[in-house]
């Protein structure tokens, strides 16, 4: 059962189907959407790192064939538990899960949010009875400050920049906060309340925008509106995707901008690559929204605020300078501890789990409940409860829970008047009585399923008539603006291009006929056996649709490719490249050494080919970076001329054969050892687990110290053996948490190698 798709609910979820691969895994369809598109970019991610991968492309794969999609209000049995999912209004999707058990029923909340948010609706308040409630309390010990006031004080701080000429980054989590952050700049921009500029997205944000594109249900109801206004949730005119790295440059050099990126925490991805350019320049500005973990650099970012003269960050490997401004926004998608003791109270459950908090959160959320059976989750807390089983299971279904039609529906609400319609009125004209909360909830359920009402987004008691809004007679200039960058853009041509360079079929275009005047038009694809949509956009023209259509599809469609950050050739470096003609200097120089012929792995992607050149040499290859570039004959060259300066700067490095075999030794040096490399201490410890030579393995980090810029991380590594026995390695120290536990594993595994009682489990590596 899966709440949400964020990573820290999700990032292990292929290890956990590969232990259980049978398991069908539930989860809303925009989850199943989103978790598909983090996993993939995980794989990216770790192979870019040079990490320990956790898992590989095939477990992937396979999790996601086991995903099995279930909607808001959908009953599933397994056994005599009846499960339902149940909003919890915290990103695009979230749920919160109920199990109907003979022993009780069990509310697991997830993260959950009470407030609307501008892309998802205010939480419904569960009707169901709760008998033990496992609650999250990220928040249990602060109040939220006004959101409106952290809007308007955003807005406010990105006007000033822009005005005086600056850039504004704003670092955002891909899933939920981006979304937030670019309807409010949107409607900044309407009111004319940040002076006209460009709004650039990127990062994983892109792929993200279009999956709300595909879920209306899930939507709130001003996103859906608007979305259907101008074409699409997001992206107009003036906000535009950033499609690679080249694009990344111009972007930099475009003058006063807002740029949306992630990773929210400064942690990788684009937004630490333009934090590293724009905290230098003083009149730029960082500006920070959401959570920031302690060892992350927007935490160090902020604890500069405290230090006075030079103020240096590391960013990855590079370390900056910070001039620029840089300050934080509240924009939480948690709910605080007054709202949190609001719902708790109002389900009234007789025992309550605090997990998904630390101590102080929820000592603070326990101390304000009147709840007497409150238990602290814990790794390893076994929780036994049994309730009485209530008399009326409200999980039963009866007569007056049968489907209603569409034509009964549109037959009980009438002709929309442009008034509110009332929940509790409704029901009790069909039902011909008052009705509990529990069966009022599933029919406004059933309701909403009809695509005739929505709920308000704020008050959930009331529901609109979904009438659809007629084309205005003339476009507005929102509609001009984006007409006229996808006319400069063309993205429909580029999509045909691709379509041709990659041998498929040209996309299936559906127009989805409208009594309202828009044109709706949809495009699907089949690539690699999947079927690839934009889901329905509309806009005032027919061509406008397919360009917006089209854009959508490519956007999608550039999430999936396997994309590692490329170098775009650009047109100077394409002529030297024609005029140096590298690739013919490489095979002359491999030639004329008797080395192997280089290979080169050319791919077509969207904008053009993207190329990896490599070359086997003594049991190893030699590779570069990916290129990429319009043309592949392009890609080619450029991969060709960083291969051939690789093996010209390596000759001098690397002795002959010959000279290697009859060197003697130097005085006092060891004799090398001849065999293959090594294994990474961390993959062969977790192999060793695997195999039940150990029973598990971890880290303890001892210290950390040393100023944000230059850390020093003191990490334990221990092992616990089967018969019972704990090996520790002594502390080591490094510059990053990572390479501090890549030294203690190697410590462990040496510790480990020279124990008596455990050398005899495996082939020592020679």
């Amino acid at each position: 059962m899966v709440t949400h798709a964020h990573s820290d609910h999700t990032g292990a979820l292929p290890v956990v189907h590969e232990a259980y691969p049978e398991v069908p895994i539930y989860l809303t369809p925009p989850t199943q959407e989103l978790v598909s598109i983090l996993q993939r970019d995980a794989l990216k991610l770790m192979d870019r790192e040079g990490d320990v991968p956790l898992y590989n492309e095939r477990q992937v794969e396979s999790m996601i064939e086991m995903f099995r999609p279930v909607h808001h209000g959908d009953r599933i049995q397994v056994g005599d538990i009846e499960i339902v999912y149940l909003p919890a209004s915290h990103i695009l999707g979230a749920s919160m899960v109920y199990f109907g058990t003979p022993a009780g029923n069990v509310m697991f909340t997830g993260d959950y949010s009470v407030d609307a948010q501008r892309t998802v609706p205010a939480l419904d308040r569960p009707a169901l009875p709760v008998d033990l409630l496992v609650t999250e309390t990220t928040y249990g010990n602060r109040m939220h400050a006004d959101r409106r006031t952290s809007e308007n004080l955003l807005v406010s701080r990105v006007a000033q920049v822009v005005e005086a000429g600056g850039r504004v980054l704003i670092p955002a989590f891909a899933i939920g906060r981006a979304q937030e952050v670019l309807l409010i700049l949107k409607q900044a921009l309407r009111n004319k309340k940040i002076p006209e500029c460009p709004i650039f997205v990127d990062g994983m944000v892109r792929s993200v925008c279009g999956v709300y594109s595909h879920h209306a249900r899930y939507v709130s109801r001003s996103l859906l509106r608007d979305s259907q206004r101008s074409g699409h949730p997001f992206f107009t005119g003036t906000i535009t995707a950033v499609g690679n790295a080249q694009e990344r440059k111009d972007v930099l050099s475009a003058g006063a901008c807002v740029i949306v990126a992630s990773s929210g925490m400064l942690s990788g991805g684009p937004s630490a690559f333009y934090a590293g350019e724009m905290a230098p320049v003083a009149t730029d500005a960082i500006l920070i929204t959401g959570y920031q973990d302690e060892e992350s650099p927007g935490r160090a970012l902020l604890n500069l605020a405290e230090e006075t003269g030079s103020r240096p960050l590391r960013l990855g490997d590079k370390v900056v300078d910070v001039r620029c401004a840089f300050e934080t926004y509240s924009l939480s998608a948690h709910a605080d501890r007054m709202q949190m003791v609001g719902l708790i109270e109002a389900m009234r459950p007789r025992t309550v789990v605090l997990v998904h908090g630390d101590m102080p959160a929820k000592t603070m959320l326990a101390d304000s409940l009147g709840c007497n059976d409150i238990v602290y989750g814990e790794e390893g807390v076994r929780i036994t409860r049994r309730y009485a089983r209530r008399r009326h299971s409200v999980l039963e279904r009866s007569a007056e829970d049968e489907p209603i039609t569409p034509e009964a529906a549109a037959a009980l609400i009438g002709p929309s008047t442009g008034e509110p319609l009332r929940a509790a009125k409704l029901a009790e004209a069909w039902f011909g009585k008052r009705v509990a909360a529990f069966r009022q909830e599933r029919f406004v359920q059933q309701l909403e399923q009809t695509g005739l009402v929505r709920r308000d987004d704020h008050r959930r008691g009331i529901l609109w008539a979904q009438t659809k809004a007629a084309m205005p007679a003339d476009p507005s200039p929102e509609d001009l603006l984006l007409a006229e960058a996808l006319k400069v853009e063309n993205p429909k041509g580029k999509l045909l291009e691709w379509c041709m360079r990659r041998r498929l079929e040209r996309p299936e275009m559906r127009e989805q006929p409208e009594d309202t005047g828009w044109h709706v038009v949809e495009m699907e694809l089949e690539v690699d056996g999947e079927r690839v949509s934009s889901g329905p956009q509309r806009a005032y023209t027919k061509k406008v649709a397919e360009q917006l259509a089209a854009k959508v599809l490519l956007d999608s469609l550039s999430s999936q490719e396997q994309i590692l950050e490329a170098t775009a050739v650009d047109e100077t470096r394409q002529a030297v490249l024609e005029q140096q003609n590298p690739k013919g200097k490489l095979l002359e120089f491999c030639a004329q050494r008797k080395l192997p012929t280089p290979q080169f792995e050319v791919v077509a992607v969207v904008g053009g080919f993207r190329c990896v050149a490599n070359i086997g040499l003594n049991g190893g290859t030699l590779e570069t970076q990916p290129f990429q570039a319009t043309r592949a004959k392009v890609a080619e060259q450029a991969a060709a001329a960083e291969l051939y300066e690789q093996l010209r700067s390596s000759k001098t490095q690397r002795p002959s054969r010959k000279a290697a075999q009859s060197a003697p030794p130097a005085a006092g040096a060891s004799p090398v050892a001849r065999g293959p490399k090594r294994p990474d201490a961390r993959m062969q410890l977790n192999e060793w687990r695997q195999t039940k030579h150990l029973v598990s393995f971890g880290y303890d980090l001892v210290d950390h110290q040393g100023p944000s810029h230059q850390p020093i991380f003191v990490m334990t590594a221990w092992a616990e053996l089967p018969g019972g026995d704990r090996c520790t390695a002594g502390p080591v120290t490094a510059g990053s948490k990572k390479e501090a536990q890549m030294a203690a594993a190697d410590a462990l595994r040496t510790v480990l190698e020279a124990d008596a009682s455990f050398t005899g489990l495996w082939s020592k590596p020679s």
